[in-house]
């Protein structure tokens, strides 16, 4: 049986149209913890679907070496240490409890050790509710030295509209170089902007410079927009009410994507070997 997943909340950031914040934190295997968390029951989240993994923009389809293969499935196996930061889509923003997002399911489901570090309205470059760029993501990585994760997941950044292309790429490599030296023997991923139609066409810029920056530092990059996880059928029955975020069954549906996509890591996916 696997060891319970366990959460640890940060404590709640001002809300904004952008979602509710929550956070979680634990650790797992023989590694030890440093700080104390309680245990969240198993839940599980179905079938995971098909996805389409995103390495970097120009060679998704090239194949990865066995080690790195080897570095995933020890990074995202059960009692894994997990640092996660994001939105509020991290935050779970839009579901029935307003902190139950595709975060703090997907920890359940793989049995994990988690700190959700999920605060409404940021990204790379916005600071959110407040204005303190102490909230962006890098900061928020760095505030989290003290931590050995085996997987740090960055998420989102459907907010960064407030700034350039140009500079959204610069703090995106900033950012997730910023995790790659903190944490040399993790493995890092980017997670695009996830939003359902019709706020998703919103995205495309913001998704294309994330893309980028990821691709520059050489960090894997799950693009939901270009692998079409929401699309006009199913975005209806996946959207909460306000258009912008999920709802529980959204939360769900992006979580078995997401760990689909986590999975697919260090291989080439059924559609690059199929074009």
């Amino acid at each position: 049986m696997f060891p319970p997943a366990t959460i640890r909340r940060i404590p709640d950031m001002p809300r904004r149209t952008d979602g509710g914040a929550a956070a979680a934190r634990g650790r797992g295997g023989v590694r030890r913890s440093r700080r104390p968390a309680f245990a969240l029951g198993l839940m599980s989240v179905g079938v995971a679907a098909f996805v389409v993994l995103i390495p970097s923009v120009s060679d998704a389809c090239q194949p990865s070496t066995t080690t790195a293969s080897d570095r995933v499935e020890r990074a995202t196996a059960a009692g894994a240490d997990v640092l996660i930061i994001g939105d509020s889509y991290t935050a779970g923003r839009g579901s029935s409890d307003a902190h139950t997002g595709w975060a703090q399911l997907l920890t359940a489901s793989e049995a994990w050790r988690s700190t959700i570090d999920g605060r409404p309205g940021t990204g790379y470059a916005n600071a959110g509710a407040g204005n303190q760029s102490r909230n962006t993501y890098l900061p928020r990585i760095a505030a989290h030295a003290d931590l050995d994760p085996d997987l740090v997941l960055v998420q989102g950044s459907q907010n960064d509209w407030v700034t350039s292309a140009d500079a959204l790429q610069q703090r995106v490599e900033a950012t997730l170089r910023t995790a790659e030296r903190q944490w040399p023997d993790a493995v890092v991923v980017a997670i695009g902007p996830s939003a359902p139609l019709p706020r998703a066409d919103t995205t495309a810029g913001i998704d294309a410079a994330v893309a980028a920056g990821a691709h520059t530092v050489g960090v894997p990059y799950i693009d939901p927009n270009a692998a079409g996880w929401f699309t006009t059928v199913n975005s209806p029955a996946y959207a909460a009410r306000d258009g912008e975020h999920l709802d529980d069954d959204g939360y769900r549906y992006m979580a078995r994507r997401v760990g689909a996509a986590l999975r697919g890591l260090g291989t080439a996916s059924s559609e690059c070997q199929a074009s």
